[in-house]
């Protein structure tokens, strides 16, 4: 005999194809609600501007990123943690193969660890660098 069971579940699951859809969904009506702007060239991107301070949200996959008026982004923190469950892992050092340093007024990004870590991948890390060729007109 042959039993089937039928399971409810209390909450998605990570893995699912259907998950980062509902993700995006939740997060792009949460943010709609706070009169975000979405980027007419990049769907993950938000800004809001108030008392003229700016701040930015991009969404990918299942982090945010904000940038901008510091005030803006500790206020609304407080609201992503009240409404949401998350962890802020504070300023970005690492993001999508890139490595990022931020000082006052500055904001540096590199691939290099990336380049380093490719190049170990194909033994090629004693090669010598040489300048790429330009196109002669």
């Amino acid at each position: 005999m042959t039993r089937r069971h039928v399971y409810r579940l209390k909450r998605s699951l990570y893995g699912l194809k259907q998950v980062p859809q509902a993700w995006y969904s939740q997060i792009n009506t949460y943010l709609s609600g706070f009169v975000f702007t979405k980027s007419e060239e990049e769907a993950n991107i938000y800004h809001i501007v108030l008392d003229d301070k700016l701040l930015i949200l991009v969404s990918y996959v299942y982090d945010l990123i904000l940038t901008g008026d510091e005030n803006l982004i500790y206020s609304f923190k407080k609201y992503l943690v009240r409404d949401f469950e998350m962890k802020d892992m504070g300023l970005m050092h690492y993001f999508l193969e890139m490595e990022v340093w931020q000082g006052d007024g500055e904001l540096f990004v590199s691939q290099g660890k990336y380049a380093s870590e490719i190049l170990q991948i194909f033994h090629m890390e004693s090669y010598k660098p040489m300048e790429a060729p330009l196109g002669k007109n």
